[in-house]
């Protein structure tokens, strides 16, 4: 994982989010966006979609809290280009009704305009995450 000391602005407010996230905070999550923000799920998810504005990105985000309890992310490295950061994560929980063990590797591309992320893309293969930031570079 990057130093958080080296870390510049965008790359900080989205670690900065995830700490907001482990804490219970959505509304913390959001201080980093763009109130038109799109999050866009990971394609290969059944429920695919693209969430638009901070009420359904909250919405999002709470229907996953609900569906797993205890749910955390464990950032493992930030890689930053102009005005993307790809943060690739673990996410821990348990099941809501099954208790059973949850965890998934992730990571999340954000595209930041003006100090604010205005997209972000999840990815199941960190690679591919990795591959789109370079692309838009």
């Amino acid at each position: 994982m990057s130093d958080e000391a080296s870390l510049g602005p965008n790359a900080a407010a989205v670690t900065g989010a995830i700490d907001a996230y482990n804490a219970g905070d959505i509304d913390g999550l959001l201080t980093m966006a763009h109130p038109d923000i799109e999050w866009e799920v990971a394609p290969e998810h059944p429920a695919a979609a693209t969430h638009r504005g901070f009420e359904a990105v909250r919405e999002y985000h709470q229907d996953w809290r609900n569906t797993v309890r205890d749910l955390t992310i464990d950032l493992r490295s930030v890689a930053e280009s102009d005005d993307d950061v790809v943060t690739v994560c673990r996410l821990h929980g348990k099941g809501g009704e099954s208790g059973a063990d949850v965890e998934v590797e992730i990571a999340f591309l954000t595209t930041f305009r003006d100090g604010k992320a205005v997209r972000v893309e999840e990815f199941l293969d960190p690679a591919e995450a990795l591959r789109a930031m370079e692309s838009d570079s």
